[in-house]
């Protein structure tokens, strides 16, 4: 079970100090293998999350359960997490798009080189960004990698052959899978709707200098 404890922010602050901001405990005696695991959050950063979250934090805390509150705000600010951010809509299909566009690029050069390891890291990156254009499509978030297959085969607007392709890849990363994977997902519609874009400049742009300016990583976002 995931929970998260909010508690006062000097007593966070010091447990960032102390780098013990998680929490563990075994629950066996309420379900076999069970465990409880846990966050120390503060008001603070639930408040930071609804206003400007990444989706995986989001996804994290968007359906939780409140077992009780005593400051009267934790459900407004649960509630605002949930809700999905439009605005960014069009924004991140190019973004998302391009970075399709380049893994799509090292897939075949690996296949082409031989290189098992850049094969392995491509194909996953593939799926991923892949996964991030569907999900953008059904205005899904995304829940990070753990959940990321159930919610793709969870959402309803997507190529009728979306997953299978995706597992068949997964099991064998030839070339006619990569290339079959690539085309179901970039000929189920014009992501960019019409707008002219450099997949290459976008890539540089989202990897090589997102360090520069301290913004979320792509994969994140």
């Amino acid at each position: 079970m995931d929970i998260n404890i909010i508690i006062p922010k000097e007593i966070y602050e010091q447990k960032l100090k102390d780098k013990t901001i998680t929490y563990w405990e075994n629950a066996g005696d309420f379900y076999n293998g069970g465990y409880f695991d846990g966050k120390y959050i503060t008001l603070d950063y639930l408040s930071l999350v609804a206003d400007r979250g990444n989706e995986p934090t989001r996804f994290a805390l968007q359906d939780s359960i409140i077992a009780f509150d005593r400051t009267g705000k934790v459900a407004d600010l649960i509630k605002k997490v949930g809700t999905y951010n439009t605005d960014s809509i069009k924004e991140n299909a190019i973004r998302f798009l391009s970075q399709f566009e380049a893994w799509n690029w090292y897939c075949k050069e690996a296949v082409k080189k031989n290189n098992r390891y850049l094969l392995d890291v491509s194909v996953s990156k593939l799926v991923l960004f892949a996964g991030r254009l569907i999900l953008l499509e059904n205005k899904s978030m995304f829940p990070y990698h753990k959940w990321f297959i159930k919610m793709l085969e969870k959402v309803e607007q997507k190529p009728v052959d979306f997953i299978p392709k995706l597992q068949c890849l997964l099991s064998n990363k030839s070339l006619d899978n990569i290339r079959e994977f690539y085309e179901c997902v970039k000929n189920y519609k014009d992501w960019a709707e019409g707008e002219k874009y450099s997949w290459t400049s976008h890539f540089v742009y989202d990897i090589e200098t997102v360090w520069t300016r301290q913004e979320e990583f792509i994969e994140n976002i």
